[in-house]
């Protein structure tokens, strides 16, 4: 499929409801992934994280670095996409990666909270229903990614970490950060990433 993207830039409106026709979930390419996401969807399959790996999650390497992708079932759908009475049903939907979030919404760049891009061979943009773009999910999204490859960049680029390595070893201090806050009975929130303050929770 040949996608086409339109600019949307920080105050605009557009047209777009989900039709839950799992067009987005099944023509692939395969979603990339941050540890956080790797860390929400294990925990909400009561699982430990290293058991997504090969089943559910895979890594591609590009430029030395290791990107976890979810993987799919044959023709670019999801692993974790499902027909239910005709409707597209997604296993992991309270736990979904940010991207999936976002979509038809593509983010521009980490570092830019007011820039977005509309998949226009979305077929929820062409509804009547009118939303507003979700920049406060966008900068949650921007936030964790910067976190993420930052870590991985550290660990590849200056510590000499395997790509594959690397990837483990981030998810392993992002996830030990997460679990010393759970256990103090709060949660990190958005701050400094020198500060190492972890957003986890999507919702």
């Amino acid at each position: 499929m040949t996608h086409l993207y339109r600019k949307v830039s920080f105050g605009s409106k557009v047209n777009f409801e989900c039709l839950m026709c799992g067009q987005c979930c099944s023509n692939g390419p395969n979603l990339g992934l941050t540890a956080f996401d790797i860390l929400r969807i294990a925990n909400y399959l009561g699982i430990e994280w290293r058991e997504l790996r090969g089943k559910y999650i895979v890594a591609v390497i590009a430029d030395l670095t290791a990107i976890p992708v979810l993987r799919d079932k044959g023709g670019g759908r999801c692993v974790f996409l499902e027909n239910r009475e005709g409707k597209a049903y997604c296993r992991i939907y309270p736990a979904r990666p940010m991207r999936c979030r976002l979509y038809p919404f593509i983010p521009y760049s980490p570092s830019d909270n007011h820039t977005l891009y509309l998949d226009e061979c979305c077929p929820g943009i062409k509804t009547d229903k009118t939303i507003e773009p979700p920049w406060n999910t966008l900068e949650k999204y921007n936030f964790e990614a910067r976190i993420h490859y930052s870590k991985i960049y550290t660990l590849t680029f200056k510590k000499g970490f395997e790509p594959l390595e690397a990837l483990e070893k981030s998810v392993e201090e992002i996830a030990a950060l997460f679990s010393m806050e759970s256990a103090k009975g709060k949660h990190l929130r958005q701050g400094s990433a020198s500060q190492e303050q972890l957003y986890v929770p999507a919702s």
